[in-house]
């Protein structure tokens, strides 16, 4: 009985023998063991097996008929022939482990299946908040982080400055990208679940101009140039937002019925609005068109209305925001105004049905298609000159 290893370090049974017609026969089968003295073992057992004349166990590797055949006897040799000269074993491998990737890997990976139903803004937007924690946590296999890592990360953020909102935009937008990877990769947990902290009145809201601060800014306004005073005064008069201002172009300037208006629309690709209720008619005040808006417009027939200003990250307002913290001639933010204009609506009575085809909020959203004989433009401008007339001369 002759014993073998195979160069994997597996124990084989091998016996050649020398069949009638003198050609040699080698009959190999594997013991299915690494153990020498267990390999002696089972071969031993089977013999005495085939001996008694009883069947082969089921935990038996080799069947009786092939030890009958091989011509065995339990006073043959057991001889464990060495490997050749020139043959080295080779050790059995380790299990191999496949490494969990880093963070930032599937980080890019969430981003680009994402960016399919994403703006190019949300897109910059989401990697802003992923890569940020990664900064702050260190770049590890995704296994790796831990409930701790995403509370030392909060507790950072509540002493960033950040408002509750945009602490709790960091911590939704984690909390989705780590849900994404429970479901695409084993072992993995939601760590940034549940620590979303509850939402309270922001600590330094927009406040509405005071008459005597409004009156500063209209004559401030009235003192610019160009593009830069007909933004303000858009601005101060009508309610609307600055990009909704800053990306008119000329032709957005209609006259309805007689009363010229702002067509606030997304009716061109670098044209967006907040909501589909954004969409509206607002009619231009008395004093801007007294201060010669339309010539202004007349001068750029044909063209976006403020020229002037580039588009930045999918907004013409970028700029002019920038411009306008530098030099407004009060503390209030150019967004002030919009809640200076709806204060002031609100307080006057005004149904709620103008003040949103006014604003295009969303209990109204009113265009001219859609006004239904519930509100028309001679009542928004009529409603708007009489509001605004009012405050702009109170407290003198």
């Amino acid at each position: 009985m002759n014993l073998w290893l195979s160069p994997h370090g597996i124990w084989y049974f091998r016996k050649v023998t020398i069949m009638p017609c003198g050609r040699r026969k080698e009959i190999k089968k594997t013991l299915r063991t690494r153990d020498k003295s267990e390999a002696k073992k089972k071969v031993l057992e089977l013999l005495a097996c085939v001996r008694s004349g009883s069947k082969t166990r089921p935990d038996n590797p080799l069947p009786s008929s092939f030890l009958e055949q091989a011509c065995l006897s339990a006073s043959d040799p057991i001889v464990v022939p060495n490997p050749p000269a020139n043959q080295v074993p080779i050790p059995s491998k380790p299990p191999r482990t496949v490494e969990t990737p880093k963070l930032s890997r599937l980080a890019d990976k969430y981003l680009k299946e994402r960016s399919m139903s994403w703006s190019a803004q949300e897109t910059r937007h989401q990697k802003h908040y992923l890569y940020t924690f990664i900064e702050r946590a260190g770049d590890r296999s995704v296994t790796k982080y831990s409930k701790r890592d995403a509370v030392s990360f909060k507790d950072w953020l509540m002493t960033s400055g950040k408002s509750p909102t945009t602490i709790n935009k960091y911590l939704q937008k984690l909390s989705l990208f780590f849900k994404w990877l429970a479901n695409h990769h084993e072992g993995i947990n939601n760590v940034f679940e549940g620590l979303s902290i509850q939402r309270v009145k922001e600590t330094n809201p927009r406040t509405a101009y005071t008459p005597e601060e409004f009156r500063q800014f209209i004559s401030w306004a009235k003192g610019l140039k160009g593009h830069r005073k007909w933004i303000s005064l858009l601005g101060a008069y009508t309610g609307a937002r600055a990009n909704e201002i800053c990306q008119l172009y000329a032709d957005d300037v209609q006259c309805i019925d007689g009363i010229w208006c702002l067509n606030i629309r997304s009716n061109r690709p670098d044209q967006k609005l907040k909501t589909e209720n954004s969409a509206r008619l607002v009619p231009i005040h008395s004093d801007v068109l007294a201060e010669g808006f339309l010539e202004f417009v007349e001068g750029r027939i044909g063209l976006r209305l403020f020229a002037e200003l580039s588009l930045v990250m999918g907004y013409y307002s970028h700029g002019w925001g920038k411009w306008f913290n530098r030099n407004k001639p009060t503390d209030k933010d150019f967004h002030s105004l919009r809640h200076t204009v709806a204060t002031e609506l609100k307080s006057a009575g005004v149904p709620i049905q103008y003040t949103a085809a006014i604003l295009g909020h969303e209990s109204g959203g009113i265009s001219y298609d859609r006004y239904g004989g519930s509100v028309s433009i001679k009542n928004l401008k009529k409603t708007l000159e009489q509001v605004l007339s009012l405050f702009t001369h109170a407290g003198k």
